[in-house]
């Protein structure tokens, strides 16, 4: 094992399904291991608005820099779910160096690519949850971790999430933001961080 560690701050929105699921890879016995020398902080802040989640990053990141234990990534996951002062939060989070991992609608969409290769856009997150219960997953509940049931499936949904988006791309590339989007994911840049933890350590 390397003899040196990397500090990763992972600041969740939503205290249910996200922040769940983010745990759980700490606990994943394959792991664990290899995860030993990256050091995971969950967080789910009282203020869990886009810019309260901000406010927070910034807050762990001064104490740890007083604390003279820097965090080596501050992730904030997010989702759009139609949230007021989105393009404020976006602009606080690049301007301290944060990166964000975004769903929209809402979290269960990178669930919903454990299952399928889709652009399918959603109008609400309840609508993503009836779709997966529907032809996926009966009993997926947002208020429990599913962490161990999509496990398996987590490298075809980081491709499916890749496929998303580069279907994106042009619209991006004209300047679209990523949260006016209808579909898009890039939570799986954030899990692959988590899922290939040495390669996290060597590149930081």
């Amino acid at each position: 094992m390397l003899n040196f560690s990397k500090r990763l701050l992972i600041i969740c929105e939503d205290k249910k399904s996200s922040k769940l699921y983010f745990e759980a890879f700490k606990k994943d016995e394959k792991l664990k291991r290899d995860l030993a020398s990256v050091s995971i902080e969950v967080v789910h802040p009282k203020d869990h608005s886009p810019v309260g989640l901000v406010t927070e990053a910034k807050l762990k990141k001064l104490k740890a820099k007083r604390d003279r234990n820097p965090y080596n990534e501050i992730w904030i996951v997010l989702d759009k779910d139609y949230h007021a002062n989105i393009d404020k939060a976006f602009n606080m989070a690049y301007a301290n160096k944060f990166r964000i991992a975004l769903s929209s609608i809402c979290f269960e969409y990178w669930v919903l690519l454990h299952f399928e290769k889709t652009c399918k856009a959603f109008t609400k997150c309840d609508d993503i949850i009836s779709y997966i219960r529907r032809y996926h997953f009966s009993d997926y509940l947002k208020s429990e971790n599913v962490y161990v049931d999509l496990k398996d499936k987590v490298n075809g949904a980081i491709k499916n999430g890749e496929w998303v988006v580069m279907q994106n791309q042009n619209d991006i590339d004209r300047g679209c933001k990523i949260y006016d989007l209808e579909a898009y994911t890039d939570v799986h840049i954030l899990v692959e961080r988590l899922i290939k933890p040495k390669e996290f350590i060597l590149k930081g």
